[in-house]
């Protein structure tokens, strides 16, 4: 079956654009509360510390600077294959616990806007709300990028991990050097449909490539060991 016939630039053109947008979309949020937080404590009547507004402000704009850089980096490049080599798997690790993280944070944002606007207590209990739904926030976003410079391949000759930021880190193992192939998935991943791969080749960090956090680890599996020098194809 060959690949397609889509120019690899128009692909990678693409690829940044859409991961810039959700990079936007994730920072945006911050900013305008900054925006909000500025306007909101320059009034003669208001109690919120004149520094909230700058500082959220500044750490929208750096999440946005450093999700952007991030996703651009991301990006480039993919391993160069060999003759006759084709990829069967390419995978990150599952954004599903980025999201959920992000999620969380959503209705704890509300209670703080809520607690601010809408009642009489003291400005202490939204700004404890702000951090804790900040924090929910920052582990979200940071783990969607983390995880987008992750990534895991399965070629008919090799298998690969790959992590790109600020430099290229890159391990793999030989399809007929692999000796074993295992599983690994915990209570909340087995109910999410996620799990890790372990394939080794050996005793040592660079004979293991641990394929974590990847959705339907079940397939990636079976296709690891249906190349395996004694299994059929």
């Amino acid at each position: 079956m060959t690949t397609s016939k889509t120019p690899y630039g128009i692909r990678l053109i693409f690829r940044v654009m859409m991961r810039m947008v959700i990079a936007f979309l994730l920072s945006v949020p911050i900013i305008v509360l900054g925006a909000y937080l500025i306007f909101a404590s320059s009034a003669d009547t208001s109690n919120i510390p004149m520094w909230t507004g700058p500082a959220t402000v500044i750490t929208g704009l750096t999440l946005l600077i450093f999700g952007f850089y991030m996703t651009a980096v991301g990006a480039f490049p993919s391993p160069n294959l060999g003759q006759g080599e084709e990829v069967k798997i390419e995978r990150h690790p599952t954004m599903k616990p980025a999201y959920a993280r992000i999620t969380i944070s959503i209705p704890i944002f509300v209670a703080t806007f809520i607690l601010y606007g809408f009642t009489e207590l003291a400005y202490v209990f939204p700004f404890v709300t702000f951090l804790i739904g900040l924090w929910f926030f920052f582990k979200g976003v940071m783990r969607y990028f983390r995880n987008l410079h992750i990534t895991y391949m399965v070629t008919n000759i090799r298998a690969i991990y790959m992590y790109k930021f600020l430099y290229l880190h890159t391990n793999e193992i030989p399809i007929a050097r692999i000796v074993q192939i295992s599983e690994k998935r915990s209570m909340v991943e087995a109910l999410s449909g996620r799990g890790t791969v372990v394939v080794s080749s050996g005793i040592g960090a660079r004979m293991t490539i641990n394929m974590e956090e990847i959705d339907n680890p079940g397939s990636v599996a079976e296709v690891l060991r249906s190349m395996l020098p004694n299994q059929g194809t």
